[in-house]
């Protein structure tokens, strides 16, 4: 780590201070969506909008995730923070820098301070691991004891020291990309973009390069902006996600809220991977009430039961159990799950309540079930009858 920081610097031209400076708050935004719009010209020369009135601040030293369906603008997104696409209209600044007006000088200069990792790797087969690493040191002119400092500590950090002499062809997937991870972070810079950095890997090897991703902005301050479509990546890694649909920003906020209580159609249609769906065993038992009356057969009441995290507590199953044993009847947990997102207990539950004989008399079902939902709201944040079983 030591290593990693006090490795070479670089003499920076009157441009090169300017992409640099730091905001005079560290509260301030590290990048900046401020109206960002691109249009692209079809092949016919007809407009073709790409992102619409992007308004989004990514906070210094946070993961921010931006997650969309394929073709919704999460890479034209991540374009416009290193310069590789211009915004149409509005702009994007970076440590307050407007990228779409800096010069080809200063766009240099910035991508030094920008790192990038891809989906694919993009690693040059007949270059070593070491060699790799060290090629964007060498076109910059670093002397090579400081290139070999610098690529020693960085091989540490990302966990390949023992593959230093190893060509890509013999690596995994997963050390293909920590060596693009370690190519990336060369030029200290102050953010990291991840374009789908996991969509080629496998679940186990998912789950260690962002647990080396997380590790890397703590130890670092690192600023880390990742595109992904995957929710799963999102819930593990990310402090803030932007959902994105069809070029326009549809939600946004903490991980916790947005997955407890998604506000838009598109986040909740990206969140379905993740939801505990009823089971079609159990939907088709499922029975509705007719003539206000239990139906034959049936004897509890099956109810969706669901958790937000807002209240920043831990759901009470016990106090749950208690609010639905009307009359002593059984209570069972039949399906769903609990999950923790940064602190925050959410997720649903699918709960059975024992219904006596009463509820099979015309008249009799609708007040006794409203009654034990008015009382299981008590404990939960959402409750609905799914039917009866």
């Amino acid at each position: 780590m030591t290593h990693l920081l006090d490795a070479a610097h670089f003499i920076e031209d009157a441009a090169a201070l300017a992409v640099r400076r730091a905001p005079a708050e560290d509260t301030a935004p590290a990048v900046v969506f401020d109206d960002a719009g691109k249009v692209f010209t079809g092949a016919r020369g007809e407009p073709a909008v790409a992102l619409a009135n992007v308004r989004l601040n990514v906070r210094r030293g946070e993961i921010f995730g931006i997650i969309g369906r394929s073709g919704a603008g999460k890479s034209t997104l991540l374009r416009l923070v290193n310069g590789l696409e211009k915004p149409t209209s509005g702009a994007v600044r970076v440590n307050g820098v407007s990228v779409g007006e800096l010069d080809e000088r200063g766009l240099v200069t910035l991508r030094r301070r920008i790192g990038m990792v891809f989906q694919h790797f993009n690693l040059l087969s007949a270059k070593t691991v070491h060699g790799n690493i060290a090629l964007p040191l060498r076109i910059a002119g670093v002397p090579k004891a400081a290139i070999e400092k610098k690529v020693a500590a960085l091989l540490e950090l990302v966990g390949l020291s023992a593959k230093r002499d190893a060509y890509p062809a013999s690596l995994s997937g997963g050390q293909k990309q920590r060596v693009g991870i370690a190519r990336a972070l060369v030029h200290d810079p102050d953010i990291l973009l991840c374009d789908e950095a996991t969509s080629a890997l496998d679940p186990e090897t998912t789950q260690s390069i962002l647990a080396l991703l997380r590790d890397i902005n703590r130890r670092l301050g690192l600023t880390i902006v990742l595109i992904t479509h995957e929710m799963e990546v999102i819930r593990e890694v990310c402090d803030t996600v932007a959902v994105i649909e069809q070029g326009a920003v549809v939600e946004t906020g903490p991980v916790w809220r947005v997955f407890g209580a998604p506000q838009h159609d598109a986040t909740r249609a990206l969140l379905r991977t993740l939801v505990h769906d009823l089971p079609d065993d159990l939907a088709a038992r499922l029975k509705p009430a007719r003539d206000d009356a239990l139906p034959h057969g049936a004897t509890d009441v099956l109810l969706d039961v669901r958790y937000t995290g807002a209240d920043g507590h831990a759901p009470d199953l016990a106090a749950l159990s208690s609010a639905l044993a009307l009359d002593g009847g059984r209570v069972r947990l039949v399906h769903g799950g609990i999950d923790r997102i940064q602190g925050h207990a959410q997720g649903r539950l699918v709960v059975a309540a024992q219904l006596s004989n009463s509820e099979r008399e015309p008249g009799a079902l609708a007040s006794r079930v409203a009654a034990l939902i008015e009382r299981a709201r008590r404990h939960a944040d959402y409750v609905e009858v799914l039917g009866y079983v």
